[in-house]
């Protein structure tokens, strides 16, 4: 049966490179991984330095791992359409106005929505023993998320436009273009309502990538309360990333730059002790160094993966 596996954080974590080194850990284990972008800024192509698109590509020296950047917008875009055409028409033959009020407009979150009904599409074909999901930044995947409630305040709104121009009925809700789109926002809210349900399970999880900063450190608690407590989500661990290591003795030097890099482990070693107090017990923290090397291309996300899954 299938895992997922998620990880989401701020930009400029390090929450991709986190996503595709484990991928690529657990293909080199001898599962057949799927690594799934959702980012608008995909850049798994540049970790792994291959074209990749809407459909799974196999790695070329990889032979257990494939990778997929969702592109969300087009299907989006060709949701917002489909409900542009249903109430330009209905305008249309209610008062001869012909006019596009959707046109060019994305409603809030919809793009998210279709990413993880792509992630869905893929957990649910059964192809790959382990799904692993570099999401967008936070922010993006909690509201895709909670979209659900979103979508149903949404469909209200085009209820009540439907009450309130009486001439509308039997135009707006009637068969074809109108059951297509009502019955595309039911199914988008079950997909959405199935991948919290996915998530919620044991032997799935999201990882949050965060680095040992306060404002960091504080989001990051903040996000493992609401995944926890609002979305009954399980937490596989949290990511500290970039940490400055301890040299020992070779702090003792006089020289500005032992000095600054001894300043920002004391910093680093301060919030990896707030980390420990907030983020609650029974939290796996993974700790991660910075490294004198780009995690960039298979060989050097091997040797990340190994500083990341000790």
């Amino acid at each position: 049966m299938t895992e997922l596996l998620m990880f989401t954080g701020k930009g400029g974590v390090g929450k991709s490179t986190c996503s595709t080194s484990t991928a690529l850990r657990f293909a080199d284990l001898g599962k057949r991984v799927l690594l799934v972008s959702s980012d608008p800024a995909h850049n798994l192509s540049d970790l792994l330095d291959m074209k990749f698109g809407n459909s799974p590509v196999q790695v070329n020296t990889v032979p257990n791992l494939w990778v997929k950047e969702i592109d969300a917008m087009s299907d989006a875009q060709q949701f917002m359409n489909m409900v542009n055409d249903i109430l330009k028409s209905a305008f249309k033959k209610a008062t001869s106005i012909d006019m596009d009020l959707f046109k060019d407009l994305m409603m809030p979150g919809i793009d998210e929505v279709f990413a993880m009904k792509s992630l869905l599409d893929e957990y649910r074909s059964n192809k790959w023993d382990l799904v692993v999901f570099d999401t967008a930044p936070t922010g993006h995947t909690l509201r895709a998320l909670t979209t659900p409630d979103f979508l149903d305040a949404w469909l209200m709104r085009i209820l009540a436009i439907r009450q309130k121009v009486r001439s509308l009925k039997g135009i707006l809700f009637k068969a074809e273009k109108n059951d297509d789109i009502e019955k595309m926002i039911i199914s988008l809210r079950q997909d959405m309502a199935e991948i919290k349900s996915i998530l919620s399970q044991p032997k799935n999880s999201v990882f949050l990538v965060t680095i040992p900063e306060k404002l960091g450190v504080m989001e990051t608690s903040r996000t493992i309360r609401f995944l926890k407590e609002g979305l009954n989500v399980n937490i596989g661990g949290i990511v500290v990333n970039r940490i400055m290591p301890d040299f020992g003795d070779e702090w003792n030097s006089d020289l500005n730059v032992v000095k600054l890099s001894k300043g920002e482990y004391d910093i680093h070693a301060e919030n990896l002790a707030l980390a420990g107090r907030v983020f609650g017990s029974g939290v796996n923290i993974i700790q991660v160094p910075k490294v004198a090397f780009q995690p960039i291309g298979v060989e050097n996300l091997r040797k990340f993966y190994n500083l990341m899954w000790r």
